[in-house]
């Protein structure tokens, strides 16, 4: 009366054929498990061994090849298209620490270029009174000047990465010329992003007790090896924050004789120094006179580091250009470094054309 449902069985040759391909499937499945794990190892080791390649090459080659241009704008674009592609390779147990500062910051002088681009624009809105220009230029300037501070202070973060804070009474160890290179470019770039961190209403944060440590930590290099760069930095920073200076000390002797340590050697960053020191303190003495004696300085240049004193010059020359914007609003004329818009006109039977114009 009542139906027994029963279960169907599987017919024995179909259960043997089950029972056989499940192992067999497992085992697959563990193969290709195993072959892809071995499969992504090995790219892991292929990419390391492919950045360490990259990284090395980079230390030793590309960058004392790239010291050599005086092209900042090539310098630039190296910085911004191979900085993440160095970079990257941090991710697979490659060790980039101590290019990072030296890309970061050929990086930043992109941005560094925009801004200043922008802020001519801005000083010739004004003068025509154009404030609907002028206003879109400021906003321009300010969205560069963020981007240069977020790469400098990237480039200074880096370099305490490597090689720690800088202390009192205590240096840390560098161990080569290519590592007190990157100490003193690192520390440099520290600099330079809180004052690109103040044109863009401080937008990055950068902590004001930076400029204390670059100071601390520029103490650590010789003086006379490294063009008047340290004490250049440490005076300049005097000048800005006299809180931190020694007790006797004098800023702009300090200033002085390190640019005229540049001159004889060839490097003169430390008169760029100087002359953004004089800019941001607005001692427009200094600014003229610093100006006119790097351009009066332009021969014997040292051509292994080419780039480093054609940074320099980028950076004296924005300062030009600021000050005949504002005046004139237009920037230093062609080839004018170091002459100034009130300057004697010089006698000439030759006919300028600009002074047509």
């Amino acid at each position: 009366m009542f139906a027994i449902n029963r279960t169907k069985k599987t017919p024995r040759a179909l259960r043997r054929v089950t029972m056989q391909g499940q192992p067999y499937r497992r085992y697959c499945a563990m193969a290709l498990v195993a072959m892809t794990t071995i499969f992504l190892h090995g790219c892991s080791v292929i990419y390391k061994s492919t950045g360490d390649v990259l990284v090395s090459y980079s230390k030793k080659e590309m960058v004392p090849h790239l010291m050599t241009y005086r092209d900042v704008g090539m310098a630039c674009a190296v910085g911004e298209s191979l900085t993440p592609l160095l970079m990257s390779f941090a991710e697979v147990g490659s060790k980039p620490d101590k290019l990072a500062p030296l890309v970061f910051v050929s990086a930043a002088t992109c941005a560094e270029s925009d801004a200043l681009t922008a802020e001519l624009r801005y000083s010739r809105a004004m003068k025509r009174g154009d404030v609907a220009e002028a206003r879109d230029a400021r906003s321009e300037q300010k969205q560069h000047a963020e981007v240069a501070a977020r790469r400098l202070y990237e480039s200074y973060l880096r370099t305490i990465k490597v090689y720690g804070e800088p202390q009192e009474n205590s240096c840390p160890r560098l161990r080569s010329d290519f590592d007190e290179l990157v100490w003193m470019v690192g520390l440099i770039s520290g600099v330079q992003a809180l004052m690109n961190d103040a044109t863009a209403e401080t937008a990055v944060g950068i902590p004001r007790d930076v400029a204390a440590k670059v100071e601390r930590g520029a103490a650590c290099l010789d003086n006379e090896k490294w063009w008047g760069v340290p004490m250049a930095t440490r005076a300049a920073l005097w000048n800005l924050l006299p809180m931190i200076a020694p007790e006797g000390a004098d800023a702009w002797a300090e200033l002085e004789a390190s640019s005229h340590i540049g001159f004889r050697s060839g490097i003169r960053l430390a008169s760029a120094l100087y002359v953004i020191s004089a800019y941001s303190v607005d001692n427009q003495e200094h600014i003229r006179k610093g100006i006119r004696e790097f351009a009066a300085n332009d021969s014997n240049l040292d051509p292994e580091y080419a780039l480093l004193d054609s940074i320099a010059g980028e950076l004296i020359l924005s300062v030009s250009h600021r000050l005949w914007a504002n005046a004139t609003g237009y920037r230093t004329p062609f080839r004018g470094l170091g002459t100034f818009w009130d300057d004697a006109p010089k006698k000439s039977s030759i006919i300028d054309i600009d002074s047509l114009l």
